[in-house]
């Protein structure tokens, strides 16, 4: 089954620098690594997997959902752990509920394995105990990132994009990234965008595509 299909794809920069065209990609059950030098359009590519840029020309097909971890998440000033990972309304509804204060419709909507699954995301990226009413702006790049990651472990999509998960993460952290993508239990992983091949080619089974170079 293929979630990801581009079709003659083609983009460009801003001021019309062409960056690939004719581009044909099927993404499914699979790790796909990008490598390439800065400018060659590797994050262009993600967005237009991701639906976040419309292509020059060509189209992108997708089927299922797409989680993305992005280079520099927004940490709002009122921004707190629980929204980082993409819960906050739901947490907030447990939290009426604990305090009596809930109404017919928390009561029906509530999400009584949050709590766990939570944790659980939580300690998976090393960020065990962390507090959801934490707020986001007092947590370090590498923290962000994880959270992100912890994000996604939640979320559990079918299709997973990485923009350059490892950046701001120290050697223990970018073990927990691998270690991750390793035994994710979704049924695919978009693409996992990394400036260290090395980094790549030790993720089990990762595969690089690369696009041929102009004559």
């Amino acid at each position: 089954m293929s979630f990801i299909t581009l079709d003659s794809v083609a983009a460009a920069t801003p001021d019309g620098r062409l960056l690939f065209e004719n581009l044909n990609l099927t993404i499914g059950a699979e790790r796909i690594g990008l490598v390439g030098r800065n400018g060659a359009g590797k994050s262009t590519l993600l967005a237009l997997i991701a639906g976040a840029r419309a292509p020059r020309s060509g189209t992108v097909a997708r089927t299922g959902s797409i989680g993305v971890l992005e280079q520099i998440p927004d940490l709002s000033s009122t921004m707190r752990l629980a929204d980082l990972l993409g819960v906050g309304a739901a947490w907030d509804r447990l939290s009426r509920i604990e305090r009596g204060e809930g109404d017919d419709a928390d009561l029906s909507d509530a999400d009584w394995t949050l709590p766990a699954r939570l944790d659980q995301a939580l300690a998976d990226v090393g960020l065990a105990g962390m507090a959801a009413e934490r707020p986001a702006a007092s947590l370090s790049g590498g923290q962000a990132t994880r959270a992100g990651l912890a994000r996604l472990l939640i979320a559990a999509p079918d299709v997973l994009l990485l923009d350059e998960p490892t950046n701001n993460l120290d050697a223990e952290a970018r073990e927990v990234v691998l270690r991750l993508l390793s035994r994710w239990r979704g049924v695919a992983r978009g693409a996992v965008l990394r400036r260290r091949l090395r980094s790549v080619r030790r993720a089990q089974g990762l595969g690089s595509r690369r696009r041929p170079a102009r004559p």
